[in-house]
């Protein structure tokens, strides 16, 4: 079977962010999404309007159903919104400790709106050990980390149990966009690409599901990094705007008359 990848993440209506980003990134990749369903939302390509959580024992019994009948080699955390849904993940996870965690800590959208209730930050932090790799843009970072520095950021989280933690530099200033690996709270890695225009909706969602994907298959932490990378890139690339004062939806699966399909 094609590697499989379990994700707890929301659902997001515009099909730009949440288990459709997971779902269309993986498959992209050759592998199969199973998704565990964390969140309803109210959203479109502009902003969220609300959202309301499972219940942490539905979603419980749907990881268990999945992790009894596919044979998962890699889980990717989305969307959770609170404390006791972090800790129905590792109850879940609690038999499959040797699989690789991907987790994307989902604190809002990039176009605006919480998706997490105010426990939640704390509880990320006590995770941090159990974790893969973590996954997040700086303004996370900084709320997390509760700090403004950058570096500053990385030790709290690293200090927190993080052993590597992959920092997303889109949100940062300039003509160059710089994303950073560390491990261990070192610098093991970073990256450089001019650049796009606009704003894009998933485009978090879509390099953590994508990383996920690469672990599953067998590739190590920085290859799965770097085919996430070009993954993104051919997707922000094709994006479509679904209006002019809307943020652009990734295109995760290239069409017949796209490049490079």
């Amino acid at each position: 079977m094609r590697p499989v990848t379990l994700c707890f993440s929301g659902l997001d209506p515009s099909g730009g962010a949440g288990l459709q980003a997971d779902i269309e990134a993986i498959a992209a990749l050759g592998g199969h999404a199973a998704v565990v369903a964390t969140a309803l939302t109210i959203q479109d390509s502009s902003r969220v309007y609300g959202f309301e959580l499972v219940a942490p024992a539905f979603m419980q019994a749907q990881a268990a159903r999945v992790l009894a009948d596919l044979p998962v080699a890699a889980v990717k955390l989305g969307m959770l919104g609170s404390a006791e849904a972090i800790r129905a993940v590792q109850d879940s996870l609690a038999g499959h400790r040797h699989l690789p965690v991907v987790m994307d800590p989902v604190l809002a959208a990039n176009s605006g709106g919480s998706l997490a209730m105010e426990d939640l930050r704390q509880a990320l932090l006590q995770a941090m050990p159990a974790m893969t790799l973590i996954t997040p843009n700086t303004p996370e970072l900084r709320q997390l980390a509760a700090c403004e520095d950058l570096d500053a950021g990385i030790r709290v989280l690293t200090d927190a149990g993080a052993r590597a933690i992959w920092l997303k530099g889109g949100h940062e200033p300039g003509e160059e966009l710089v994303n950073r690996l560390y491990e261990n709270g070192r610098l093991t890695l970073e990256t450089r690409q001019p650049r796009l225009p606009g704003e894009f909706h998933g485009s978090g969602c879509t390099m953590a599901s994508a990383i996920a994907a690469g672990l599953a298959a067998g590739q190590d932490l920085h290859a799965a990094i770097r085919a996430s990378e070009r993954l993104l890139r051919r997707a922000l690339e094709q994006a479509d705007r679904p209006r002019a004062d809307g943020q652009w939806l990734p295109r995760r699966v290239p069409g017949p008359g796209d490049r490079d399909a």
